[in-house]
């Protein structure tokens, strides 16, 4: 094969060393090609046998990838190492984002997802894996367990199995969640443990792992129209079926949205909007810290990982939180629009905002609040009749009529 780029200069080989760090004969022999060798110090360890000058990454990756780019730019023949497959939660991207797809050869090696599979004895081909590498928010993982029920977790120092472990079930997920910690997958200390997240989150690991979970048998997922009497509910509050399923259609989702429920109460409308976000998130702020533990139990009786509590009143509660790309308010405006002017400001350019109230008034208050913003309005009733029993028989009984309200804050000009 041809190991110049387009533009003369020879590609950068990429090279994927497999699960335990030794070179099969093929990346042996691609980087004995090579005039040097660039990577992490247990890589470099792995060639070391081959005397080629090194590039260390150590420090900030960015001085390593100009180092690579100035030999390169000398004609010299570079080996870029890496673990696994470098295009698999690996540094084959960042690779492309500073070199491009031309100046790149990339040679794959055993990612420690299909390792930790096969050592299992688990297909794989429809698992999720999640990268906590270097982030705060374990919302990726959070996501696949509610879609797929298992996942796999590349892991680092701050999200340790452990850690991981201990921070999963505080958000009530079950227990008896499986929870396989495979460490140091292909060195001779190697060691699979399988537990249950109470039993995991007792334990320390090596640094060098892959966290396995899977949810037991039957655990909920996020659904749809659970019937309203599913909910614990503070005096029979809550947005009803038939609204809460327009709200959901009338906020317009998209699968990686961020989603403020404002005014939570039993949480049902974040809960359910949960079933379209495979990659978003929910916060449900409230100020009640009855109804805040209320909300926390019915997002785990729903397989509801995504949602998170607020506790708080609106509009101060909102501070310290993302910025939404979707709100969703329910209840009344008697005390003010204080808390929905504030939402209209931290909504992102182009978000929407649904408002749900039963009250002429409010739905007023809101549409004036949307009018002097300039913003794109649509206004529905919902009004739903259940049917209940009657001298043996079935009568429908009206249900209170709800206003709904969205608005759509106008994308920033480019």
């Amino acid at each position: 094969m041809a190991t110049q780029s387009e533009g003369g200069l020879p590609a950068v080989e990429v090279l994927g060393l497999g699960i335990g760090g030794e070179p099969c004969p093929r990346t042996l022999e691609a980087a004995s090609r090579c005039d040097v060798l660039a990577g992490g110090k247990r890589q470099l360890a792995a060639f070391e046998r081959l005397g080629k000058a090194a590039i260390p990454f150590a420090g900030p990756l960015e001085q390593a990838l100009e180092r690579v780019a100035e030999a390169r730019a000398q004609g010299l023949r570079v080996a870029v190492l890496a673990d696994g497959d470098p295009l698999y939660f690996g540094i084959g991207a960042r690779l492309l984002e500073r070199f491009g797809r031309e100046a790149l050869r990339f040679t794959p090696g055993v990612t420690a997802v299909q390792a930790a599979a096969a050592r299992l004895g688990l297909p794989w081909q429809e698992l999720p894996a999640v990268s906590l590498h270097g982030r705060e928010d374990p919302g990726p993982l959070l996501c696949a367990l509610a879609f797929s029920g298992r996942a796999a977790v590349y892991t680092d120092a701050a999200n340790s199995p452990d850690a991981l472990c201990a921070m999963l079930l505080a958000r009530g997920l079950p227990p008896r969640t499986r929870a396989s910690v495979l460490e140091d997958m292909g060195l001779p200390g190697e060691k699979i443990h399988t537990l249950d997240l109470p039993g995991a989150a007792a334990l320390r690991f090596s640094p060098l792992n892959l966290l396995l979970l899977e949810l037991p048998s039957g655990a909920p997922r996020p659904q749809l129209g659970r019937p309203d009497a599913f909910y614990e509910t503070e005096g029979g509050l809550m947005t009803k079926g038939p609204a809460r399923a327009c709200s959901i259609a009338a906020l317009r989702l998209e699968p990686e949205s961020l989603l403020w429920d404002v005014g939570a109460g039993s949480g049902a409308v974040g809960i359910e909007a949960c079933a379209f976000l495979r990659g978003g998130r929910v916060y449900a702020v409230e100020r009640s810290p009855v109804r805040c533990a209320m909300i926390r139990r019915n997002a785990a009786r729903c397989g509801a990982w995504q949602v998170d509590v607020a506790e708080g009143a609106a509009p101060e509660a909102l501070a310290a939180l993302p910025e939404p790309a979707r709100i969703f308010m329910g209840g009344s405006l008697s005390g003010g629009t204080q808390a929905l002017e504030a939402c209209c400001e931290r909504l992102a350019p182009g978000g929407r905002l649904v408002l749900n109230t039963v009250l002429l008034s409010s739905l007023g208050a809101a549409l004036e609040v949307f009018k002097r913003l300039g913003w794109a309005i649509e206004v529905m009733q919902v009004r739903a009749d259940e049917a209940e029993p009657l001298a043996g028989d079935l009568r429908l009984a009206a249900r209170n009529p709800v206003f709904i309200a969205g608005a759509d804050k106008p994308a920033r000009l480019p």
